[in-house]
This record gives C-alpha cells, sequence and structure tokens, in this order.
C-alpha cells in the first residue's frame, strides 16, 4: 500500500503530468498549433512543451464533472497554463428495468449480473451483439440493462450479417479486377442503391464523429431492412440468378454488390469487430483485414432528375405491393411473378415512363407492365405529393402466358426453342452461353 497520497483528487487529477507528458509518441512536431490539421504526432522521444501532450480525449461518467475531469482541469490550469484535454465525453450509468441503480450490494441476491464482463450475456448472444446494444443505447442518459432489449438488439444484428451473407454468396464468381463495372455503365437500380449508400455513409461517419454511436446503429440497422432487404436485394435476385453469368446487368449488380459489403464492413468495423472482420475475408481482391483499411467515400451520386425517377418508381411499388396482396388472398395468384400490371398515365408523362418500362417491371417485382396514356385535368384525381402530378390509374391482373421453369416469369415465348422447352426465350439465351468446364 502506497504510504505517499497527499489527497485522491490530486493524484488522479495529475494524471496529465504524471502519464501524458512522458509518452513521447504523443507530442506534436514542433510549431504546430494543438487541433490543427497539420497535428500530427512526431516520432518518439520528442521534448514535451506547451500544449504538445494534450489527451484527444477524456471520458468519464457523468459524476465526475466534479470530480476527476474538474481536478484535472483545475491543476492542469495552474501548473501549465491550458487545460489537459481537447474532449471532454460524458455518459450515464447501466440500470436495471425498473430504473434502478445496479447496485453490488445485490450480488448476494443473485440479481447483479455486472455488465462488462456479463459472461452469459456473451455466452446466449456473443460478444458482437453486445457490443452491437451498447452502441445501440445514448450513453448520455442512463443505459437499461433488460433481456428483452438485447433480444431485439440481437435481430437488428441477425439482419445485418445476414445482408452481407446475402452480398458475399452472390460473390462467388466476381473479382474486382477483372469484373468490374465502370460507374457509368452501372444500371439505374444500382446506382440507386449506391447513392442510398452514399447518404448512410454521410451520416454514419459525421456520428461517429460526434461519438454519437446510437445514430449510427440506428441508420445502418434501417438502410440494411428497408433500403437493403425489402427492396435491392429483392429486386435483384431475378437478375443475379437468371441472367447470363459474364452479363453486363449480373456484372453491374456484382459491382454494386462488393462496393456495399466493403464499405458496409468498414462503417460496422469499430462496433461489431468480429463479423465486420469475418466478412472482409471472403471478399474477392481484398486485404488481410478490415481493421486496417481506411473510410473511401463513396463515388456514385444521382441527379435530382434521376433521384425523382426513382422516387415515383418506389411510390408505385408501394402502392402496387397491397394490390398484389389482395390477389394473393383471393387465390387468383401466388407469387407476384404471376401478376402483370396495368398503367394508365397522364399524356404528359407517357413518353418518359414508356422508356423506364423495364425499370417499372423490375421494381414492381411482376412479369408484365401494360403502359397507357390518358388526357387527365389537374381537377381529375388527387395530386401526390412525391409525384408532383395525378396518381396513376392502377390495374393488376393475372400475368398472360406460360410460366418458365428457370426464372419463373410469365411469357408468351416459352417453348420457342425446341431443344429448350420449358424455358422462355431470355432463359434459352442464357443457357446458351453456360460454359461446362
Amino acid at each position: 500500500k502506497s504510504q505517499d497520497t497527499l489527497d485522491v483528487w490530486i493524484d488522479s487529477g495529475s494524471s496529465s503530468r504524471a502519464v501524458l507528458m512522458r509518452r513521447g509518441e504523443l507530442q506534436r512536431a514542433p510549431g504546430v498549433p494543438p487541433g490543427s490539421r497539420d497535428d500530427t504526432r512526431a516520432t518518439p522521444g520528442g521534448t514535451p512543451g506547451a500544449q504538445t501532450w494534450q489527451a484527444d480525449l477524456y471520458l468519464e461518467g457523468s459524476d465526475q464533472h466534479r470530480g476527476w475531469f474538474q481536478s484535472s482541469l483545475l491543476l492542469s490550469l495552474a501548473g501549465n497554463g491550458v487545460a489537459p484535454y481537447k474532449t471532454v465525453l460524458t455518459h450515464g450509468f447501466m440500470v436495471d428495468e425498473d430504473r434502478e441503480k445496479i447496485s453490488k450490494s445485490k450480488q448476494g441476491t443473485g440479481a447483479y449480473l455486472k455488465p462488462q464482463t456479463a459472461e452469459q450475456y456473451i455466452k446466449d448472444y456473443g460478444v458482437d451483439v453486445i457490443r452491437l446494444w451498447v452502441a445501440s443505447q445514448d450513453y448520455r442518459n442512463d443505459i437499461v440493462v433488460s433481456e428483452e432489449r438485447l433480444k431485439k438488439v440481437s435481430e437488428t444484428y441477425r439482419g445485418i450479417r445476414n445482408a452481407l451473407r446475402y452480398q458475399l454468396s452472390n460473390l462467388y464468381d466476381f473479382h474486382p479486377s477483372h469484373h468490374a463495372v465502370a460507374d457509368k455503365d452501372l444500371t439505374g437500380l444500382d446506382r440507386w442503391i449506391l447513392n442510398e449508400f452514399a447518404k448512410l455513409e454521410r451520416d454514419v461517419l459525421a456520428a461517429y464523429d460526434k461519438y454519437e454511436f446510437h445514430v449510427v446503429y440506428q441508420r445502418v440497422s434501417q438502410f440494411v431492412a428497408v433500403e437493403l432487404s425489402s427492396q435491392y436485394h429483392d429486386l435483384v435476385k431475378d437478375r443475379l440468378y437468371t441472367d447470363p453469368a459474364n452479363s453486363p446487368r449480373r456484372r453491374s449488380t456484382q459491382t454494386a454488390l462488393c462496393h456495399l459489403v466493403t464499405s458496409l464492413s468498414r462503417l460496422l468495423a469499430p462496433i461489431i469487430v468480429f463479423t465486420a472482420d469475418e466478412a472482409w475475408e471472403f471478399v474477392p481482391g481484398m486485404g488481410d483485414s478490415v481493421h486496417v483499411e481506411e473510410f473511401v467515400a463513396s463515388r456514385i451520386t444521382l441527379t435530382a432528375e434521376e433521384e425523382q425517377e426513382w422516387k415515383e418508381l418506389f411510390a408505385l411499388r408501394q402502392r402496387v405491393l397491397p394490390m398484389l396482396e389482395q390477389l394473393r388472398q383471393q387465390k387468383v395468384i401466388g407469387k407476384s411473378l404471376e401478376a402483370k400490371v396495368l398503367v394508365t398515365l397522364p399524356d404528359t408523362h407517357f413518353a418518359r415512363y414508356q422508356q423506364l418500362r423495364s425499370e417499372i417491371q423490375e421494381t414492381l417485382g411482376v412479369s408484365g407492365v401494360v403502359l397507357e396514356s390518358k388526357e387527365i385535368s389537374q381537377a381529375d384525381p388527387i395530386h401526390d405529393l412525391v409525384m408532383g402530378w395525378p396518381w396513376p390509374n392502377l390495374r393488376v391482373d393475372k400475368a398472360d402466358g406460360t410460366k418458365c421453369e428457370r426464372c419463373w416469369h410469365f411469357e408468351n415465348d416459352v417453348g420457342s426453342d425446341a431443344a429448350h422447352p420449358t424455358i422462355c426465350a431470355r432463359c434459352v439465351e442464357a443457357v446458351k452461353q453456360v460454359v461446362v468446364v
């Protein structure tokens, strides 16, 4: 036991002099002002000087505003004329489901489980789920520890992991150096998802800079559940599974998937460290570990006109999905590919939508889209805030033609090739390009 303690707050408050000033690797190059862009660390062994040793961050509980933060500030100001830190970050405390303080005194009753060493939680959920749960909490307030919240976060984790697995599983025959498609040649749907990811990336990096990890969790989990899983991943299955292996459209989507899985791994690496590194190992042509990588900003951005077009397409999708579900409940169709959609548009918008017909069909996930034009007055139907013009009139019916046993689309040209009587002409072309090794 040490006998030379003057005062516990003076001892802890002077840690900047005892630790920071004695660490050569923390020194800054001479003449560089603190906090500037050139505030890079000099080589070890530099001579400590005023403001060359400041900590980037002091981290502790909110009670330390009148404790360690305060004593550190007062002693450093008195002895060095400057604060010992550039930034202070404080957090709340762990509380139970009744928002009562988790106390060691409860340990004897069996009610206490020390959160930072909760071996049972780690055994039940895995360490990355626990890390994700910690990140999901707004630590500036008290944190409620409960089984229910852990289960909810574990479901989010499974969604993130499944998204990464989906992307990796579709890169089995793809290598970036051989098959990547140039940005200008990416399909509209691939450009859309990369544009959405660029927005996510900006939000996540800004949240990291502010230590707002719960914002990172919220933005990533929402993006994975909505834009990725329920929209993009669902829509590109047809082109990934049924287009010829080396077709421009399939390679375009694989290029987008490769960018998504690498960029998502980088964004998630500070939180779910093992999952991100495991995913990185399976990406073709990547380095040894995601943890030695730097963030690389996404390049794809859509024009205002392109963004509006995709808003309209997904607005149409939101209207059509309930109509498809209604037909499904009536036993008229099973899967959405058994349906076709008839779209009646204002004549002023017909030509533009005619050019987007293939994108409309893919976005709706049906076997056919029929576009019709009609003169519609401004007073006719209700105007939509997303589209800015009258809603199109929509009707959903059973698709024409015969089901292709390969792509499951209903087409009128199934059996047109005698050598392949059960598949459509598009699939015939894909099958003919298969090379058996």
